[in-house]
């Protein structure tokens, strides 16, 4: 049953749509009892299987724990026909990302709403809670304008869920999104403080630091590429600006700034505005920290307790206990390194492994990528890299993967790292070496028929002219989708026609990054197939393409759109 007006969640009461976006559908609703509005998110694109959904609940009860005038107040949280979804506090003002369309930002308005962000990414870090997805769009705004940081942990959710971002791998938005995030390496506050860094630069500049570029391009651009200066765009600004600004958005996360607040203070000093005594101290250009921030969950490590002075006598009973605890420590670990051991052994070396078809392929073919002893039905993605192509993948009940990846047309001949990413690391890799396409050769020119020496003319020109065919014209190939609209991992068949060759391969396209050969049909002479395949486990709610090209994947293609829909 949908959600329509009058449905109760909890002790909610759905009043009425308010708007829908990649992750869900959002409706008013309304606690009589508590006379309070609040606002419904409904996570379409979270998908309603156990582990997802257990996923949910302890990302929402973290979330629903913090409490900061900046970050919006989660009220409830549960399922509705097995669809999870999350009662937040309303917020009438519109976002951040509405009120910067208006026009451009005067410096003490920009500031004031950086210090606002800061201050509730600054506690949520503090909590072991990283937001993901700083963008404007995520920033609500109260009547006052106070900013208002929301979707908090919603990114994290998504991972492993039936939802792949841009790219397949990760979650977050891509002119927003850390280096770090688009390699799929560990993800933790200074992640935040990018984006962060990366709104201040849209503040001052009117641009995102990469502007006009694809989605593949982009995320290119932010683990390899350095953004023009601030004051290249705008003469006002100074160097000390761009320092504070550049150093925000250095690609190595132990290279940012080391706190939010730190970042909006100095910036404040560089634009020479007056920072408010709450937040007023002398900013020291650390250089950066020892260590890399981890990814959520994380803690702070704890403070060093002073030992106290013993006496001299009880000083030497500690000794001698101490060297007996030493010893027994070190037979405890001596047999942790023996079972250590044994387990490798009997294992046979369990590690995940990877394995590639081929490691030289050409462009436009299909290259095999099979690993063993993955984690059982793990979500991750492949990479390929030095430019970013993306492929989804989901390993099997006994942590085995066989698929096939298409290698991108436009991929640059030369050697590219292949990876294998899953819980925010890239835990396995191969070289892959990319040749150039072997050139078509030249059609040969048709001999046209002439007569035998040794035979006579017996026919009529007219009945020469009957005898010999008339050249058709080939016809494009076609398929046709049966059924049309299909649930993440739901099965359809795809029939063709007027297809070449005797293989054809058959893509799955959705947005940027996603193409995977989910099938392969025998063609008929007559040129025609049908093949049943399925629609990977993490395709995301909405329009897709399917493409079949015949020779193999060389040949003329043709495409067909079909609907993902959670409720088949």
């Amino acid at each position: 049953m949908p959600i329509v007006p009058g449905t109760k969640l909890g002790q909610y009461e759905v009043q009425e749509f308010i708007g829908e976006g990649a992750m869900g559908t959002v409706y008013r609703a309304y606690h009589e009892q508590l006379a309070r509005t609040g606002a419904v998110k409904v996570m379409h694109a979270i998908s309603p299987d156990k582990d997802s959904i257990a996923r949910f609940r302890h990302e929402a009860q973290a979330i629903a724990r913090m409490r900061h005038p900046n970050i919006l107040n989660v009220f409830d949280f549960g399922e509705y026909e097995g669809m999870p979804y999350m009662i937040v506090e309303f917020v009438p003002g519109g976002n951040l990302a509405g009120r910067m369309s208006q026009g451009p930002l005067d410096r003490s308005t920009a500031l004031r709403f950086l210090r606002g962000i800061a201050a509730g990414l600054d506690y949520a870090h503090s909590q072991g809670i990283v937001h993901r997805d700083v963008k404007p769009a995520n920033v609500l705004l109260e009547k006052d304008e106070t900013p208002v940081l929301a979707d908090f942990g919603l990114a994290k959710m998504l991972q492993g869920s039936s939802l792949t971002s841009m790219t397949g791998v990760t979650t977050g938005t891509p002119a927003y999104m850390a280096p770090e995030q688009v390699t799929g390496h560990e993800v933790g506050p200074a992640a935040d403080r990018y984006s962060l860094a990366t709104i201040a630069y849209e503040m001052l500049t009117g641009s995102i630091p990469f502007e006009g570029q694809g989605v593949i391009e982009l995320l290119y651009a932010h683990v390899h590429l350095d953004p023009a200066r601030p004051s290249a765009l705008r003469p006002e600004l100074n160097e000390t600006v761009d320092a504070v600004i550049m150093r925000g958005l250095a690609k190595e996360p132990r290279s940012r700034w080391g706190s939010c607040e730190a970042f909006v203070t100095a910036l404040a000093g560089a634009l020479g505005t007056k920072v408010p005594p709450a937040v007023e101290r002398t900013i020291e250009f650390a250089p950066p920290v020892d260590r890399i921030d981890s990814t959520l969950p994380f803690a702070a490590p704890p403070e060093t307790v002073p030992s106290p002075i013993w006496p001299p006598n009880v000083a030497a009973q500690r000794s001698h206990r101490r060297r007996r605890v030493i010893g027994a420590i070190a037979i405890l670990v001596l047999l942790a390194l023996v079972v250590g051991i044994l387990g490798l052994l009997l294992t046979n070396g369990s590690k995940p492994t990877l394995s590639l078809s081929s490691q030289s392929v050409r462009p436009g073919e299909i290259l095999t990528v099979k690993a063993r002893q993955l984690p059982p039905n793990q979500d991750g993605a492949i990479q390929v890299l030095s430019r970013l192509y993306a492929f989804p993948f989901r390993a099997d009940p006994g942590g085995n993967l066989t698929i096939g990846i298409v290698v991108p047309l436009d991929i640059e001949v030369g050697d590219h790292q292949l990876l294998l990413c899953w819980s925010g690391s890239c835990h396995l890799q191969m070289a892959v070496t990319v040749v150039a396409p072997q050139p078509t050769p030249p059609t040969p020119p048709t001999a046209s028929a002439s007569p035998s020496p040794r035979s006579t003319p017996s026919r009529s020109p007219t009945a020469a002219a009957g005898s010999s065919p008339t050249p058709s014209t080939p016809r494009s190939p076609s398929i046709l989708l049966s059924p049309s609209t299909v649930m993440p991992a739901g099965s359809f068949t795809v029939n063709g026609q007027y297809f070449s060759g005797v293989k054809a391969p058959i893509w799955f396209l959705q947005g940027s990054t996603t193409n995977q050969v989910i099938g392969t049909a025998n063609v008929a002479p007559d040129g025609t197939f049908q093949a049943t395949v399925r629609v990977p486990i993490t395709a995301t709610p909405g329009q897709a393409t399917i493409r079949a090209c015949g020779d193999r994947g060389l040949g003329p293609c043709a495409y067909a759109t079909i609907t993902i829909s959670v409720t088949g």
